[in-house]
């Protein structure tokens, strides 16, 4: 990936002007009720971003990182880590469709793997829908192997870093 034509950046919805920004994107992400729900099941169409921000974002107990993948100034992908009892939790992963199946959402991963294991974490985890099964594809690639389930059926994949993390 040429690192002048992409770019991962930190964002905040705590800031108001991180949360001005996203709320665009994601409305525009999530006009399609099946898109909404291979990234949140859980979540009801149709999307609103106060909602969003309210279920996802308010905690106060868990630590939360956000990462932006932008090329130029336009905004293309998004995940979420949540740091919990020593286990990096990943969620809201998307990538635009224009921009799939370029290496984009593992170079996304790598990025926030990185950043949890250099916070300490050793082990990563993250829920999916049985029906997304891109993402079942994609987390097996990265070594994540099947757990169990979730409530509302998810599938919860985990692994488990041992020595230095590979950039």
């Amino acid at each position: 990936m040429d690192r002048q034509e992409y770019t991962l950046e930190e964002i905040s919805y705590s800031r108001k002007e991180h949360c001005r920004i996203m709320d665009k994107v994601l409305n525009d992400w999530f006009k399609d009720p099946k898109t909404l729900n291979f990234v949140a099941p859980s979540f009801s169409f149709p999307f609103q971003f106060k909602k969003w921000k309210s279920k996802f974002y308010k905690s106060e107990a868990t630590e939360l990182t956000t990462i932006i993948l932008k090329k130029g100034d336009w905004i293309i992908g998004h995940l979420s880590i949540a740091l919990e009892n020593k286990t990096g939790n990943l969620f809201n992963l998307f990538i635009d469709p224009i921009y799939r199946n370029r290496g984009l959402a593992i170079k996304m991963i790598n990025e926030i793997e990185s950043f949890g294991y250099n916070e300490g974490l050793r082990e990563f985890s993250v829920s999916i829908t049985p029906r997304n099964k891109a993402a079942i594809t994609l987390f097996n690639k990265l070594e994540y192997k099947k757990k169990d389930k979730k409530s509302m059926g998810m599938i919860r994949m985990l692994k488990t870093m041992d020595g230095q993390i590979d950039k």
